[in-house]
């Protein structure tokens, strides 16, 4: 059985070598090095959460997954293929744009992968490290055995609720040999794997980082604690009201009237919770002029806060008679981050926004949507995939187009 993984991987090999072309935007290796971003240890004040987007927004593309894994030039607008040989046909277990017909063994899951100085690492639930340069070439095994067997590639041993900080990668094992849940760390320049539950007798299950601690869960308590990086000491604190979207050190999410159940809870605005220095502002619905519905934060850059809101307008019934709702009305909004100039950017009520985040870059907005309305005499939903709008010079968006796809 192992020599099934060693023949896939050195076809890999043979494969990924050959594919060093220079992608389509006129990248190369050297000008995106020179766009490299500050090293999260760099970072003050800035909250640290890889490994949790649908989205690896490097500097010169957005990679997403779209049935095959796509990259989106920041240069031309268009979405290529996540493959640089002309002729290959993304099939056969060989090509990175394809993971799922790798039988497993690879698999470019964007909650494992990782951008870490200028290269690509996946981590998987058997216990082995991968990473190859961002164009698909230059792949290697970075920790593990170079050949498992199915039954190997099966019994997942890491979880994978990865966390990446710097250099490192925290990987939290289900138990060690002693049926003890630890915490690992993998530093991607020594290449050494440290067992920090080992070395301190702590383990922690990461969430996020901030100003150079780990703030996550006991791993046998379960209780939230703050941590250094070595894991030397841990300490318990508060949970913390944290969410997916974040910038700086702000977290932001639906504002509930009662914050312990938020499933039958009335909104009442935008909660932004700043983990440093532990306040909780209400950007409530009068504030924003806008009525209590639930908030989905998308996404946050320098200036504002984008989001819909899950209206659930009810188009009519399909074919089986069911219901088809457009849950976010086909409006998006944008407003800055004290909560005022609340405005709505977009309005198209044949639009349904389906993704839960977006990536905001220059003037371009990235999402997940399909188009809503009656067709045939009937509801129904089509068309669904990544779409792109321009923020124009007001701030508002004309229309949402689908991404050109590129094989």
């Amino acid at each position: 059985m192992k020599k099934l993984f060693s023949l896939l991987l050195a076809c890999m090999m043979l494969f990924l070598t050959s594919c060093n072309h220079i992608p389509p935007n006129g990248t190369t290796t050297g000008n995106l090095q020179n766009q490299e971003k500050p090293k999260d240890s760099e970072l003050k004040d800035t909250i640290i959460q890889n490994g949790t987007s649908k989205f690896i927004d490097i500097p010169s593309r957005v990679i997403f997954e779209s049935g095959k894994i796509f990259y989106y030039s920041k240069a031309d607008g268009k979405a290529y293929v996540y493959c640089f040989d002309p002729l290959c046909d993304h099939s056969g277990g060989k090509c990175l744009a394809n993971p799922m017909d790798t039988v497993k063994i690879y698999s470019f899951d964007f909650k494992n992968t990782f951008f870490i100085n200028n290269r690509f690492y996946t981590a998987t639930q058997y216990g082995q490290i991968y990473s190859f340069a961002f164009d698909g070439s230059d792949l290697k095994i970075e920790y593990g055995e170079d050949s498992y067997s199915l039954e190997e590639v099966n019994r997942a041993l890491w979880s994978p609720n990865y966390r990446v900080y710097d250099k490192y990668i925290y990987i939290p094992l289900y138990a060690d040999e002693k049926g003890n849940s630890c915490t690992l760390r993998f530093n991607t320049e020594t290449k050494e794997m440290e067992d920090l539950t080992e070395e301190t007798g702590n383990s922690i299950l990461p969430h996020f980082f901030y100003n150079g601690e780990i703030y996550g869960r006991d791993a046998k308590l379960r209780t939230w604690v703050k941590a250094d990086l070595e894991l030397k000491k841990m300490e318990p604190i508060e949970e913390p009201p944290i969410s997916m979207r974040f910038f700086g050190s702000v977290f932001y999410s639906t504002a509930y009237d009662d914050p312990t159940d938020y499933k039958n809870g009335k909104s009442i605005g935008i909660q932004a919770y700043d983990i440093k220095t532990g306040e909780t502002t209400i950007l409530t619905n009068e504030i924003l002029g806008l009525e209590a519905y639930a908030y989905e934060v998308i996404d946050i850059d320098e200036n504002y806060v984008y989001f819909y809101q899950w209206e659930e307008i009810e188009i009519g019934k399909d074919q089986k008679n069911r219901p088809v709702e457009n849950n976010s009305g086909g409006k998006l909004y944008r407003v800055k981050h004290d909560g005022t100039e609340c405005v709505c950017i977009f309005n198209d009520p044949s639009l349904d926004f389906i993704g839960r985040e977006a990536v905001v870059t220059g003037n371009k907005i990235i999402i997940e949507g399909h188009s809503v309305g009656m067709r045939d005499g009937y509801a129904d939903t089509w068309d669904s995939g990544m779409k792109v709008g321009t923020i124009g010079p007001d701030g508002k968006i004309e229309k949402f187009n689908p991404i050109e796809l590129v094989y």
